[in-house]
């Protein structure tokens, strides 16, 4: 029997004062008791010692080095709530309200294993973090059955996560969460985006690598797909998102390190092909109803290539 409603998993790496906002404003939560996990994910600027000595009651795990994104893995573990929110460090937002908008919904929606969150820049405040599957000028505020997850801004259900694992440590960042969605909705479950619980993303520039997201966006798409999907599926999504990241890459001078994930996810073809284990044809059907209304590649290509606002 889980001994909290909620546990928030809150994952950092390097951003202490960023960090201290955000729990600072958790600790003002008072309906349902949460408790707060942090995943100090290899830290070196005394972001543990920070947090013990501010936030006592807040526990505190430390990988030791930095597991990427997955690091999220370390707190989920030993999350002892029935439902588990992970949110980044640079998230802000989450209160009361959300979390009694996340109980009822999950309490009347009993096939709901996920649900992902508004997110909105926090300077501008204009959708972000976007990847559902309609444009955002059209469902931003509409609550959505999705085929993705928002891995910075999501909650769970415990005893979803207990059957079809955590992310998959390969991953390390970028697609561990469209690689969980999958398994998800292969358990029978569904994922859906609401809008009514709201949050707004800092976007901190500290600890985000320049290349890095250039790197394992390409060459994660070859593991999400070998790992779960069937051919065809594989072909589509692989013919839809190399020119995405591929077009990211060369407007932002990174084109190599499209290239060097490309290579190196032939190299590691045959672990993925170990991992295989494709989703079953009914949940593929499910995804392509769901994904009727995706954007096609001709207004990803005019909103990203020529904005440059646009985050990786």
């Amino acid at each position: 029997m889980t001994a909290f409603t909620f546990t928030i998993v809150v994952l950092t790496h390097n951003r202490r004062d960023v960090l201290c906002e955000l729990l600072a404003e958790l600790s003002t939560l008072q309906l349902f008791n949460p408790e707060i996990i942090v995943v100090d994910n290899g830290s070196v600027d005394g972001t543990s010692a920070m947090v013990r000595e501010r936030f006592p009651t807040f526990a505190v795990v430390e990988t030791g080095v930095n597991l990427g994104a997955v690091g999220r893995n370390e707190g989920m573990k030993i999350a002892r709530g029935q439902y588990i929110i992970t949110i980044d460090d640079d998230i802000l937002g989450l209160n009361d309200d959300s979390l009694a908008c996340l109980r009822t919904f999950f309490e009347q929606h009993a096939s709901t294993g996920a649900i992902c969150f508004k997110v909105l820049d926090y300077y501008q405040g204009s959708i972000c973090n976007w990847c559902h599957p309609c444009k955002p000028e059209e469902g931003a505020d509409l609550i959505l059955e999705t085929t993705e997850i928002s891995e910075g801004a999501v909650a769970f259900r415990k005893e979803l996560l207990d059957v079809t694992g955590l992310y998959t440590t390969e991953l390390f960042i970028s697609h561990e969460g469209a690689d969980l969605a999958a398994r998800i909705l292969d358990n029978g479950y569904s994922i859906h985006y609401l809008p009514q619980v709201s949050v707004t993303h800092k976007h901190a520039k500290a600890a985000r690598s320049s290349w890095r997201r250039y790197y394992f966006d390409t060459r994660n798409d070859f593991w999400l797909v070998v790992r779960n999907y069937r051919l065809r599926f594989l072909l589509l999504h692989l013919a839809r998102r190399l020119p995405t990241t591929f077009i990211y890459s060369l407007r932002d001078g990174f084109l190599v390190y499209w290239f060097k994930a490309v290579w190196n996810a032939l190299l590691e073809f045959p672990e993925m092909l170990r991992q295989r284990k494709p989703i079953s044809r009914q949940t593929h059907k499910k995804m392509s109803q769901i994904n009727k209304k995706r954007p096609g590649f001709f207004y990803l290509f005019k909103r990203r290539f020529f904005k440059r606002d646009i985050k990786i």
